[in-house]
């Protein structure tokens, strides 16, 4: 039998599938023959062009075809598979191209890695620098081999053979793997032969390939820079929001005009301050929208019109000139105090949503006051990839009305959805405090007991109540039009892709809600999972949208000792992330409150998580605090220096503590952390809602920066921040359904956010 010359690079590509699938079962003996044949044959494969490229794949199909007994049975198939039986006059000629050659090598290295160093001497130069700087890292085992190796190298080793033996030693470490690799050519580089007795070449076992990630961002496409567009991060634009409309305006009056300019100047004449009316954009279109409480929009005017049902306007940012300046004739329906949104999106990203509140009287001896009304913007900024950014896939945005009573909503993305209202809702209740305290009382007595104290018969009982708290809270939350769209769309179209929710409000549990529907004849037509499980939730404040990348440099966590084993399990799992992950500094554990406050003030810390416990104060939600080892921390004594910290850095901030995401009404606005820290610049915020299981959240933590950084078991696989956050989730659910811990946390930030390390 022989292998067929056309089917030649596809029979190897399957073969070496086969090989990578059952890598792990099979013996130490077997890899080693396994690995030696494409430590043999790969450097002819990668060297060869077109004709001989083929042949060098035969030789070594040949060569793996006389080792069948110890392959895989899939490994035997696939060589069957691409043989001729002799003597059917069958000749073929047969090229291969660049792109399938160099997928057979990516597969083949993942096994055996024969590639050579283009510049051993400098690579060798370039890992002393980058293990030396981080040799405090190593364990007591690995810095001593290591000084061993320079001191052979020093004497006048082979730097070839040096790299290898530091690639099998440290080989672990990300920034070392990084590093070799970058360096690395399939075809050896002409140089002079250097000969030395040093070192012997030591092959580093290299395990299977992970398995391809199934989900991908619906958004994908977006995420290749197009003809003249920049993938990184451009040159921002200034620009002013100046923003005209009166304080107060009689209800009889008709076409009040709303003017929204977006200017190189600065107007004295806006209803914004200078510095807060600052935003940087970048070239491309802009898109402004307003959703105006009490008032009918006439007409609106400038630029071209938006497309949706909402009234916005789309106008150019160019760099040499103003926007065009946009008009909203508005008018009022009824008399009382009123809330005006307005929403900027750039490149299918909602860049802004604020809302201001005017005043509307009967009275004309009322009005004494016609200047425009002070509202509290705070400065735009454009996505930092541009139009390479991609958008949530749907966004839920959720307005409060003025007397706090009433919620709004209006559904954009995803190519369904272009700003359209989806009804409104009365909350039964004189607060939002009241209306939801007794479930989240009952959500938190759940989550306090863990499955070895439950019987199987009381674990069915309390996952049939978590049932019937979300349907209970669809039933309340969810107006007849917001239903409406979700059963006829939203479950059917966005089911498991990113739902942001952009609000007024904070503190209602989206993602318990549990959507259901049931027709006039009492069948039921579908009961789906909770949000958080239907959708890649997250969600952001009403405000500057939210950033789609984080640098990470330095970060930091906060563990009082002897807090709790869990928290303990925590401090483990940084030391180690400190100790393997080099492109990051991190500092820990933290105990007391002065080195919370100093890392705050640094203004370089971009990660901050904490592991302790926390008290939510329903009364005054800005003296809810976390436990540390001297006293209590709580937003409120965030001071000016540390508020600036959290501006300059931008920090991802997760606290893993009870109650650490609730937030209500505090006497300035909305009060808690994560109103506070998002206020102030944070970039992200992890909370939870209730009380949650201390053994639950550490999993929890693990799953979701092993995914967020691609480390440990996602090694080189970083994911987008929704979806990590949602299989962190889920992992936890699976090691105990029946307890709320899951579905207690809550994400803050862009779900297709990145983070970039080092």
């Amino acid at each position: 039998m022989s292998f067929r010359n056309d089917l030649a690079a596809d029979t190897l590509l399957q073969t070496i599938a086969a090989l990578r699938s059952a890598w792990a079962t099979l013996t130490p003996t077997q890899r080693d023959e396994l690995r030696a044949l494409l430590m043999a044959h790969g450097p002819r494969i990668a060297a060869a062009d077109g004709l001989g490229a083929v042949s060098a794949i035969v030789e070594l199909l040949d060569a793996l075809w006389a080792q069948r007994a110890i392959l895989p049975p899939a490994a035997v198939q696939a060589l069957t598979a691409g043989q001729m039986a002799p003597l059917v006059g069958y000749r073929s000629v047969a090229m291969i191209s660049k792109e399938k050659r160099q997928a057979l090598l990516d597969g083949m290295i993942e096994l055996a890695d024969f590639r050579f160093f283009e510049d051993p001497a400098a690579t060798a130069d370039a890992l002393v620098r980058l293990v030396n700087t981080h040799e405090d890292r190593l364990i007591p085992d690995e810095r001593v081999a290591w000084r061993r190796l320079c001191q052979a190298r020093d004497r006048g080793g082979d730097p070839e053979a040096f790299l290898r033996s530091a690639e099998a030693l440290l080989g672990a470490y990300g920034a070392v793997r990084t590093l070799l690799s970058s360096r690395k050519t399939f075809v050896r580089p002409v140089r002079p032969i250097l000969r030395g007795a040093e070192f012997a070449p030591v092959r580093r076992p290299v395990a299977s390939a992970p398995p391809r990630a199934e989900w991908q961002p619906a958004y994908a496409m977006m995420e290749s820079a197009g003809p003249g567009e920049s993938a990184m991060p451009g040159e921002g634009l200034v620009r002013f929001a100046n923003v005209y409309f009166p304080a107060t305006v009689l209800v009889t009056q008709q076409d009040v005009p709303l003017v929204i300019h977006v200017a190189q100047r600065y107007s004295a004449k806006s209803a914004l301050a200078a510095d807060a009316a600052q935003m940087t954009l970048k070239v491309g279109d802009l898109t402004i929208v307003v959703q105006p409480e009490g008032f009918v929009v006439t007409e609106s005017m400038g630029g071209l019109p938006a497309p949706g049902e909402a009234p916005g306007r789309i106008v150019k940012v160019e760099a040499e000139r103003d926007c065009e300046p946009v008009v909203f004739l508005l008018t009022p329906q009824s008399a009382g105090e009123k809330r005006i949104t307005v929403f900027i999106d750039q490149f299918g990203r909602n860049l802004l949503m604020q809302s201001f509140q005017v005043k509307v009287v009967a009275d004309l001896s009322a009005v004494s006051d016609l200047a425009n009304v002070k509202c509290d913007p705070v400065p735009v900024v454009s996505p930092a990839r541009g139009a390479a950014a991609p958008p949530a896939d749907l966004e839920l945005r959720v307005m409060l009305s003025a007397d706090r009573r009433r919620l709004s909503f209006m559904l954009h993305g995803g190519g369904e959805y272009h700003y359209k209202p989806a009804g409104e809702v009365e909350l039964a209740a004189d607060s939002p405090r009241a209306f939801l305290q007794p479930t989240l009382d009952r959500l938190s007595a759940l989550a306090g007991r863990g499955a070895s104290g439950r019987s199987a018969d009381e674990t069915e009982s309390i996952k049939r109540e978590l049932v019937a708290l979300g349907n209970d809270l669809f039933d309340k939350l969810f107006s007849k039009e917001l239903k409406e769209e979700y059963g006829k769309t939203i479950r059917t179209k966005f089911a498991g892709k990113s739902l942001l929710i952009t609000s007024d409000e904070p503190w209602i549990p989206w993602e318990v809600v549990r959507p259901f529907a049931v027709d006039r004849d009492g069948n039921l037509l579908y009961d789906d999972p909770p949000l958080c499980e239907m959708f890649r939730l997250s969600r952001w404040l009403a405000g500057p949208g939210a950033p789609d990348q984080l640098e990470v440099k330095r970060g930091a966590w906060v563990a009082p000792a002897g807090d709790a084993p869990e928290a303990d399990a925590e401090n483990r799992y940084f030391q180690e992330l400190h100790r393997r992950l080099w492109q990051v500094s991190l500092e820990g554990p933290l105990t007391r409150v002065a080195d919370v406050q100093a890392r705050l003030q640094a203004r370089d810390t971009q990660i901050l998580h904490f592991a302790c416990h926390g008290n939510f104060d329903a009364t005054n939600p800005d003296s809810s605090k976390v436990k540390l080892a001297d006293g209590y921390f709580s937003p409120a004594q965030l001071d000016a220096r540390m508020r600036a910290g959290l501006t300059a850095a931008r920090p991802l901030v997760f606290l893993n503590a009870c109650h650490s995401g609730e937030v209500g009404f505090g006497l300035t606005g909305l009060g808690g952390w994560a109103a506070t820290l998002i206020g102030w610049g944070a970039s992200t915020f992890i909370g939870s809602l209730w009380e949650i299981n201390g053994k639950l959240a550490a999993q929890f933590a693990r799953e979701f920066y092993d995914r967020l950084w691609g480390i440990n078991a996602f090694e080189g696989r970083p994911q987008p921040l929704g979806q990590a956050f949602y299989e962190a989730r889920l992992a936890i659910k699976a090691a105990d359904e029946a307890n709320p811990t899951w579905l207690a946390y809550v994400l803050y930030g862009d779900p297709y956010g990145q983070v970039a390390l080092g």
